[in-house]
C-alpha cells in the first residue's frame, strides 16, 4: 500500500478532530437522513444535511458517516425484499441532491493543484453515487477531476489514461463479483505506468486487494480526504502482485438469484435526472467558486487576500455567536534586501515559499491570508495562547529550515484577545510583531 495515513516523512499538518462536528450531531443526522430516504422524503433529507452543515459537521464526514451508511442500509433492505427497486432509485436520487448541498462547501476547503485524477467504476460496476463522493473529495482537495462514470472496460480505461495522462486513477466497485475485473484493470494500469497512483475503494473490494502493495485502499471518504492531502508526495510502497489477475480475488456475490424487480421505470428516470441536475449544480458551484477566487485570493501566493481576511473577521465577530480568534501576524525579515540582492523574481518565490510553509503548518479551520506586501496574517478560531504560540513557532521554524536559498526568516506577533474589538486586537498584534523585530527578528512575541 502507499504509506499509512498516520505515518510519513512530510511535516505533519496539525489535526483538530473535534472540528468535524460532535458525535451526537452526526448520529442524529445519520438517523434522520436514513429515515427520510426510506420514505422518499427529499425535503426532510435535505434539511438534515443543511442542519448538520450549520452545526459544523464537515462535508466529508457527512459523506462517510451519514450518506454512505444510509445507502448501504437501503441496499440491505432491497436485498432482503423490504424495499422495491423503485424505492431504491428514489433513495439514490435523494443522495445526488444531498451531494449537491455538500459540493460548494467542499470546493472552498482545498488548495488548487494542477494534477488530474481519473475517477471510474471498474468493469461491471454500475453504481455511481459512491464514485461521485470520491470525485467530489478529490475536487474538494484541489485536484482536477475527470469523472468517467461506471462500468468502464479495461480498453476504454487505458485509452482515457493515454489521452489525459492523469496522475491518479481512482477505481471503485460495490459488488464483490466485480473484483476480478478490478484486479485485471489494476494490473493493466500498473503495466502501462509503474509510477501511476492507484486508489481503490468500495464495499465490494475483497481483502486480497485491500492489502496489496503498490496501491492505496480507502475504506471511506474520510480516509480518502486525509490521503489526498499528500497523495503526490507519498512514496509508493511494495508492488502490485501479478497473481491477483489469476482469479484468486473473485468472491461470491452476497445477493441471491431472485429475479430482478423490473418496476420503478419512472423512479429510475428520476434518479438519472437527479444525477444530471447534480452535474449542472456542480458546474454552477464551480463557476461561483472561480469568481470568488478572483475576488478573494492573492494571485501570487494562492492564499486568501486582505479583503477575505476582513470578511472572515467580520463573520467571526458579529452575530449572536461571537467566535474569538487568535491573531498571528507574520513579516518576512529583510525582504527588501532579498529583492535588491537577488531580484524581484526571487522575492516572489520567497513570498510563495513563505505562504506554503504557513499553510502547511495550520490546522483545518485556521485561516491564512496575505495581508499585503511581505506581511501575512493567520486567524486561529477558539485557540488558547499556548496553542497559538506553538503554531507560530511551527511556522517560524518551518520557514527557517525550508527556505534556505536564499535564507528566509520571519518575525511573528501573536495576540489572543479575550474581547471582540477587532481594532484593538489588530493594534495588539501589531505591537507584538514590532517587539519581535526590535528584539532581533526570526522570533515571535506575544501581546
Amino acid at each position: 500500500m502507499i504509506g499509512s495515513m498516520r505515518e510519513g516523512t512530510h511535516e505533519p499538518r496539525a489535526i483538530d478532530s473535534e472540528r468535524r462536528g460532535s458525535d451526537a450531531l452526526i448520529v442524529h443526522a445519520a438517523r434522520g437522513y436514513v429515515d427520510a430516504i426510506c420514505v422518499g422524503d427529499a425535503d426532510a433529507a435535505g434539511a438534515v444535511i443543511d442542519d448538520a452543515l450549520d452545526g459544523g459537521v464537515s462535508p466529508v464526514v457527512l459523506q462517510s458517516r451519514v450518506i454512505a451508511p444510509a445507502m448501504r442500509a437501503v441496499g440491505v433492505l432491497w436485498e432482503g425484499g423490504a424495499m422495491s427497486i423503485a424505492e431504491e432509485h428514489l433513495a439514490t436520487a435523494i443522495g445526488y441532491q444531498a451531494l449537491t448541498r455538500l459540493f460548494p462547501v467542499l470546493l472552498g476547503g482545498g488548495k488548487r493543484r494542477g494534477e488530474l485524477v481519473l475517477v471510474a467504476g471498474a468493469a461491471g460496476a454500475h453504481h455511481l453515487l459512491a464514485l461521485r463522493m470520491v470525485a467530489d473529495v478529490f475536487e474538494g482537495a484541489g485536484f482536477m477531476v475527470l469523472f468517467a462514470g461506471g462500468d468502464v472496460q479495461e480498453e476504454a480505461l487505458l485509452a482515457l489514461v493515454v489521452e489525459h495522462q492523469p496522475a491518479i486513477v481512482a477505481l471503485g466497485i460495490t459488488m464483490p463479483l466485480n473484483a476480478a475485473a478490478l484486479a485485471r484493470e489494476l494490473l493493466a494500469l500498473r503495466a502501462h505506468d509503474p509510477e501511476l497512483r492507484l486508489v481503490i475503494g468500495g464495499q465490494g473490494v475483497p481483502e486480497a486487494l485491500r492489502e496489496c502493495g503498490g496501491l492505496f485502499y480507502a475504506a471511506d471518504t474520510e480516509e480518502l480526504a486525509e490521503y489526498a492531502e499528500r497523495v503526490m508526495t507519498e512514496p509508493l510502497q511494495g508492488e502490485l502482485p501479478v497473481d491477483i489477475g489469476d482469479g484468486g480475488v473473485v468472491v461470491a456475490g452476497s445477493f441471491d438469484d431472485r429475479e430482478p424487480d423490473v418496476g420503478g421505470v419512472l423512479e429510475a428516470r428520476f434518479a438519472q435526472a437527479a444525477a444530471v441536475f447534480a452535474d449542472a449544480a456542480r458546474g454552477q458551484a464551480r463557476q461561483t467558486f472561480a469568481l470568488e477566487q478572483i475576488a478573494f485570493r492573492d494571485p501570487l501566493t494562492d492564499l486568501w487576500n486582505r479583503r477575505a481576511f476582513e470578511d472572515r473577521c467580520q463573520v467571526l465577530s458579529e452575530g449572536p455567536d461571537v467566535q474569538l480568534a487568535g491573531l498571528v501576524m507574520i513579516d518576512v525579515d529583510h525582504f527588501k534586501a532579498i529583492n535588491d540582492g537577488y531580484g524581484h523574481r526571487a522575492g516572489d518565490l520567497a513570498l510563495i515559499g513563505v505562504a506554503r510553509c504557513i499553510d502547511d503548518s495550520l490546522r483545518p479551520g485556521d485561516f491564512a491570508a496575505r495581508y499585503g506586501g511581505d506581511e501575512f496574517v493567520v486567524l486561529l478560531p477558539d485557540t488558547a495562547t499556548a496553542a497559538a504560540v506553538e503554531i507560530g513557532e511551527r511556522i517560524r521554524r518551518w520557514i527557517e529550515t525550508t527556505l534556505t536559498a536564499p535564507q528566509i526568516t520571519v518575525s511573528i506577533g501573536i495576540s489572543v484577545p479575550d474581547h471582540a474589538d477587532r481594532r484593538r486586537a489588530a493594534l495588539d498584534v501589531d505591537r507584538a510583531l514590532y517587539a519581535a523585530k526590535e528584539h532581533g527578528r526570526n522570533q515571535l512575541a506575544v501581546a
